[in-house]
C-alpha cells in the first residue's frame, strides 16, 4: 500500500474571487486558511472544509444520485458536497440570497439526509445536506473551551466506568478502551472521560444500548454513514462512550493517538499548545474545537502509525470448538497475520497416538486435559501464541500459567471458555458467513488491548 495523501484540495476557478471567498466563508461558514497574491497578480483563499473525502462513483451513480436531488441527470463531471450543521434548507436559502441559484428544492434522500442543489459561483454545481444525527438537544456553547488541568484520577475513574460497561454489556463488548485526552497523563482537557467499546454489530442496538442505558448512559449521536458509530453520555460526571465495530479503523486511530502521546513528548507538546490555543477562541459548538484540531491530529497519527503492525507478543489466542481433534486451517494464517507461532493441540494428539479417546466437556481425559495445560504453559513460555483447541475446556485447565492478556476465538457461537466470568474477551465466529482472517487478526489486536 502508497503511504497515501495529506490533505485533499479541491480548486474551483471563478469569474469573481471576492464574491465567491463571500459565498463560501461568509455564508456557507467555510473558515479561512489563508489568502496569497500570485506574481501575475491571481489571487487565491484557501477555506479549511473539516473532513475531507473524495467519492469516485461512475455514470449510473451520478444519474442515480442527480435522480435523488434534482429528478434529472444534471452535474457535471465534478459536484461539490458540503454537510452543513444547520438546517440544509436554511443554508440553501442563505446562499441563494448571497447569488446562488437553486437547481432544485430541497428533498429528503432514502438515506433520510435532507440534501438541498444549487448552482454556485461560477455555475459550479454544489449540494447542501445535513443528517439527523442528533437524538436529543445539541447544547450551543458560544464561548471558549475550559482545559483543566490533568488528574490522576481520570484514569482511575475511567477504568472503573470500563468495568462496569464491560459487566453491563458481557461478550458484547469486545473492545473497551480509555481513549481521549484525559487518557494521557500530564496533559490538560477538557473534564470529560471519552471511551471507546467496541461491539459485533453497532447497527443491532438492541445488543448494547439498553445495557449503557441501565448504567445512566444516553443515546446521542446515530451516524450510519460513519462507521456505522453510536455516542452515548452520561453526566455527573460527563463520560462520552463511542462505539464501532470491532475491528474499525476509527478504534485503532483513537488507540495509537492515545498511545503515541504517552510515550513521545515533543507530540504530546505540540498537541498541547494547539489545544490551548485553540481553546482560547470563541466556538459556537465544542465539536467546531474539535474538527479544528484535525490537521494536527492527523499530522501526529502518520507518525503514530509509521513503524507498521508489530507482533502482538505476549499475548494467548484460543481458537476453540467444536468437539474434534481436526485442525482448523484458517488458524495458521490468524498466527501468522498476528506475529506468532501456532501450537495445535491436533498436532500434540497425532504425535502421542489414536488411543488418546478426544475429550469432552463432561468427561475429560486425564491426558487430554494435561495437553491443554502443557500448550497453553508453552504459549505463556515463549511470550504468546495461537492456541488451537477442541471444544471449549474448562477455563480451571489452563492454570495460572497463560500469558497476562488473553483472546478467544470460538468457532461455535454461544459456546467458549471466556467472556466476563474468565477474565478475556470472546469472538465468535459466524459458520454462515465467509471468513476474513485478515479482519479476524485485526479485531483480535484490538480486543487484545483491553485484555
Amino acid at each position: 500500500m502508497p503511504d497515501g495523501t495529506r490533505e485533499l484540495r479541491v480548486v474551483v476557478t471563478v469569474p469573481d474571487h471576492d464574491a465567491a471567498v463571500r459565498f463560501y466563508r461568509d455564508v456557507l461558514g467555510l473558515r479561512q486558511e489563508a489568502s496569497f497574491v500570485d506574481d501575475n497578480g491571481g489571487r487565491a483563499t484557501l477555506l479549511h472544509a473539516g473532513r475531507s473525502t473524495l467519492e469516485v462513483g461512475d455514470e449510473a451513480h451520478a444519474t442515480a444520485i442527480d435522480d435523488v436531488e434534482v429528478g434529472r441527470r444534471t452535474a457535471g463531471p465534478v459536484r461539490l458536497a458540503f454537510e452543513v450543521v444547520d438546517d440544509a434548507a436554511a443554508v440553501a436559502e442563505r446562499l441563494t440570497v448571497a447569488g446562488g441559484r437553486p437547481v432544485a428544492p430541497p428533498v429528503r434522500t432514502p438515506w433520510d439526509s435532507v440534501n438541498a442543489r444549487l448552482e454556485g459561483p461560477g455555475g459550479q454545481q454544489l449540494t447542501v445536506y445535513a443528517n439527523d444525527i442528533y437524538l436529543g438537544e445539541r447544547h450551543r456553547l458560544d464561548g471558549p473551551v475550559v482545559l483543566a488541568e490533568p488528574d490522576a484520577g481520570w484514569g482511575r475513574a475511567a477504568e472503573e466506568f470500563l468495568h462496569d460497561i464491560r459487566e453491563a454489556l458481557g461478550v458484547e463488548a469486545l473492545v473497551a478502551e480509555h481513549v481521549g485526552s484525559t487518557a494521557v497523563p500530564g496533559l490538560p482537557a477538557k473534564p470529560v472521560l471519552d471511551l471507546v467499546v467496541g461491539v459485533r454489530d453497532p447497527a443491532d442496538e438492541a445488543t448494547y444500548v439498553p445495557g449503557l442505558e441501565a448504567l445512566g448512559y444516553r443515546l446521542h449521536i446515530r451516524e450510519p454513514e460513519w462507521h456505522e458509530h453510536r455516542f452515548l453520555v452520561r453526566s455527573h460526571p460527563v463520560v462520552q462512550v463511542h462505539v464501532f465495530a470491532a475491528g474499525s479503523t476509527e478504534i485503532d486511530r483513537m488507540v495509537a493517538f492515545r498511545d503515541h502521546l504517552r510515550r513521545d513528548i515533543r507530540d504530546r507538546d505540540l498537541y498541547l499548545r494547539t489545544k490551548r490555543d485553540l481553546a482560547s477562541r470563541t466556538w459556537a459548538y465544542v465539536q467546531d474545537y474539535a474538527d479544528a484540531k484535525s490537521d494536527v491530529v492527523e499530522e501526529i497519527l502518520r507518525r503514530a502509525t509509521a513503524g507498521g503492525v508489530e507482533s502482538l507478543g505476549g499475548c494467548t489466542v484460543l481458537v476453540t470448538g467444536p468437539d474434534d481433534a481436526a485442525g482448523w486451517p484458517p488458524a495458521r494464517d490468524l498466527a501468522a497475520r498476528l506475529g506468532l507461532p501456532l501450537l495445535s493441540y491436533g498436532r500434540v494428539r497425532e504425535a502421542l497416538g489414536e488411543g488418546l479417546a478426544a475429550y469432552g466437556p463432561e468427561s475429560a481425559h486425564p491426558a487430554e486435559q494435561a495437553m491443554v495445560q502443557v500448550l497453553v504453559g508453552l504459549a505463556a513460555d515463549v511470550g504468546g501464541a495461537v492456541v488451537e483447541l477442541p471444544g471449549a475446556p474448562d477455563d480451571q485447565l489452563l492454570g495460572n500459567a497463560r500469558t497476562a492478556r488473553v483472546v478467544e476465538v470460538s468457532r461455535t457461537r454461544g459456546r467458549s471458555i471466556g467472556g466476563v466470568g474468565a477474565g478475556w474477551p470472546v469472538l465468535e465466529l459466524d459458520a454462515s458467513k465467509p471468513l476474513d482472517v485478515g479482519s479476524l487478526a485485526h479485531q483480535v489486536r484490538q480486543a487484545a488491548g483491553m485484555t
